[in-house]
């Protein structure tokens, strides 16, 4: 299970990982590529992965390709939420982008809105 939104108007793109099917990989990718070719470059990103966790551990090997494209198509930063209460410090990533971790969607929009 996952959902893709994006605010055009905020520039941010919405991810939300849940229960990772067989044949999400596939779909996430229909859904997203679209979404991302009207982003504009520097866009940012909430990714909520407080649910996330693998049906089908074949699934597994979509995810890289996914961090990769979303990068690759202009991602600044992303801020992940991981449910729990975490230290809200940046890093980045091996790809280039910033990411901050929050524990609700609505701190990292906090967070974002604050940049």
């Amino acid at each position: 299970m996952f959902s893709i939104n994006a605010d055009f108007e905020k520039n941010r793109l919405y991810i939300t990982l849940g229960a990772v099917e067989t044949g999400d990989g596939e779909k996430f990718f229909e859904e997203i590529r679209p979404l991302l070719a009207k982003m504009e470059k520097g866009f940012s990103c909430i990714s909520d992965i407080s649910r996330f966790s693998f049906i089908d551990p074949a699934e597994a090997d979509w995810v890289d390709e996914a961090i990769k494209t979303v990068s690759d198509a202009g991602m600044a930063r992303v801020v992940r939420v991981t449910g729990t209460e975490v230290e809200n410090r940046e890093t980045t990533e091996k790809l280039g982008y910033k990411v901050n971790l929050a524990k609700t969607v609505e701190d990292a929009e906090q967070i974002l809105d604050s940049l």
